[in-house]
């Protein structure tokens, strides 16, 4: 499938394998889903990573954001969905195949 938002190569390429980390309890995929970069948008601006910091603070939420990845999920392949870079990390083969 191919992503026409976010077309931009994020810190992590499109096709890097990547879980879930820093959920939050109305999340539908947890920690450790499996999933796979599809799509990015960003770097965000210095001045829109201090909003993003501000926004996210009054959540309770710690965290910077420079990119918007869209991933597809392993449990629901060919449905992207956005998720902040703060919500995912890339995952190394040998993880993977455990």
């Amino acid at each position: 499938m191919e992503i026409l938002v976010g077309n931009e190569e994020g810190r992590w390429p499109k096709g890097t394998r990547i879980k879930k980390v820093n959920t939050r309890p109305d999340d539908s995929h947890q920690d450790g889903a499996l999933g796979t970069i599809v799509g990015a948008l960003g770097p965000a601006s210095a001045s829109q990573r201090a909003e993003l910091i501000i926004e996210l603070a009054k959540q309770g939420i710690n965290g910077d954001i420079e990119y918007i990845y869209w991933v597809e999920w392993d449990d629901a392949p060919g449905i992207p969905v956005a998720i902040t870079d703060n919500r995912i990390e890339p995952i190394n083969k040998e993880e993977h195949s455990t």
